[in-house]
């Protein structure tokens, strides 16, 4: 895929259940991306070396979200309500290499190309709160 030009994608995320929440009406979710090892961040004290915050914030996966709404690092989109049975669907382009590293964009995507997108949804509804962590798989639709 070190060749293949990975430009958007689309997310949609479909609200199942349980069902005990039906009597909840709407709910509010929020969509937010994982990176692909929660353990980064200790970072370096070198001089020179990224903060162990700039190594958190920088998004270590796929996807970066491209949907109105999103944060300034495309890492969580604003909170929307849905019923259950709802769907909601968002935008997605490719994430690159951090600032610092030497890694250049076509490796990254290669690196990246059969990773899944790692997601946190939380959703609130009347005083509750869920956090649900998932991991979707991403297919790339070619062209002929």
């Amino acid at each position: 895929m070190a060749n293949q030009a990975r430009s958007t994608a689309m997310l949609r995320v479909h609200l199942e259940g349980p069902p005990g929440l039906l009597s909840h009406g709407t709910i509010e979710i929020t969509t937010s991306l994982r990176n692909d090892n929660p353990h980064r961040g200790g970072g370096s004290q070198l001089a020179g070396a990224p903060t162990p915050e700039e190594v958190r914030a920088h998004i270590w996966g796929p996807w970066k979200f491209s949907a109105d709404g999103r944060d300034d690092t495309g890492r969580t989109v604003a909170p929307q309500q849905l019923a259950i049975g709802e769907w909601t669907r968002y935008g997605l382009t490719p994430t690159t290499p951090p600032p610092w590293s030497t890694t250049t964009t076509d490796v990254w995507h290669r690196d990246y190309a059969n990773e899944p997108v790692r997601l946190s949804i939380t959703a609130r509804s009347k005083g509750s709160e869920w956090t649900v962590p998932l991991e979707v798989p991403v297919t790339i639709a070619t062209g002929s």
